[in-house]
């Protein structure tokens, strides 16, 4: 049974700053594919950096989900920016938004495994492995490639994206969670160091990755994140609004924040600046 969408249902499971780079997207002409499925609707939709990305939203319902393999990762029941341009799209193109069928004896025959979150599709990969382990090499020949990519374009794509996930990071940090005052034993907390809290855990998931990566021998893909990590450090400097964390961040982010990563570059042999 074809349900009823229009901009507004959209715009419902998406936050703002999501609608409005998902609209850049569909108005640069970033939807490169889409189409109706038997649980909604699935595309291709080029990121900033012109990768194409995977992308498929379904009708749950009354509600939208959406499964993305670009570097955005929204929150549980809301759309990242390539599915929100897919989503415009396919209401702009009047295409038929199919519901999940009733009876689930119905599913085509790998429906389930697109189905699934990226936890459960996990799950699933270390269940296969256990039951047919002469996999392993194959899977772990597969992890390497995506964790490296050997060709200079995608290290150059890998830096890229990362820079754009770590400034949108900082500059999407909710300004209501910079909160002062008073903590026993400790006295005031300083509006900056408030500012600090917030950022540290944003570059210490890359910090994390780096470091994983290096300790596979990744050295070129570890180069990579790091140097866009400082590359979206220093793309938020001096421009932002009143209104962001990053106002209270003081001043040479990258040199503020960047340390332990051009660390572990440095003790690899790779100085990164």
């Amino acid at each position: 049974m074809a349900v009823v969408m229009d901009e507004e249902t959209v715009h419902a499971f998406a936050d703002e700053a999501e609608i409005t780079e998902g609209r850049i997207l569909l108005a640069d002409g970033a939807v490169v594919e889409a189409e109706s499925e038997p649980r909604g609707i699935s595309g291709l939709v080029r990121d900033g950096s012109g990768t194409a990305c995977d992308v498929w939203v379904q009708v749950v319902g009354r509600d939208l989900t959406a499964e993305c393999d670009g570097p955005c990762a929204p929150g549980p029941g809301r759309l990242c920016r390539h599915a929100v341009a897919l989503a415009l799209h396919a209401v702009e193109r009047r295409l038929p938004w199919h519901a999940a069928p009733a009876d689930d004896t119905r599913r085509v025959l790998g429906e389930a495994l697109h189905a699934l979150t990226a936890q459960e599709k996990a799950a699933v990969l270390e269940q296969m492995l256990a039951a047919r382990p002469e996999l392993r090499t194959d899977a772990d020949r597969l992890a390497a490639r995506l964790l490296a990519p050997r060709a200079r374009a995608e290290q150059a794509a890998l830096q890229q994206r990362t820079a754009a996930e770590v400034e949108q990071a900082l500059r999407t940090l909710d300004i209501d969670h910079l909160s002062t005052g008073h903590r026993p034993g400790f006295g005031y907390t300083d509006v900056y160091e408030a500012a600090s809290r917030l950022i540290k855990p944003v570059i210490e998931q890359y910090e994390a990755d780096v470091r994983r990566r290096l300790e596979l021998g990744m050295t070129d893909a570890a180069e990579a994140v790091a140097l866009g990590v400082l590359d979206g450090l220093d793309a938020c400097e001096d421009d932002y609004d009143g209104d962001e964390v990053l106002c209270y961040a003081g001043e040479d982010l990258a040199e503020a924040f960047g340390y332990t990563i051009r660390e572990l570059m440095r003790t690899a042999g790779r100085a990164v600046e």
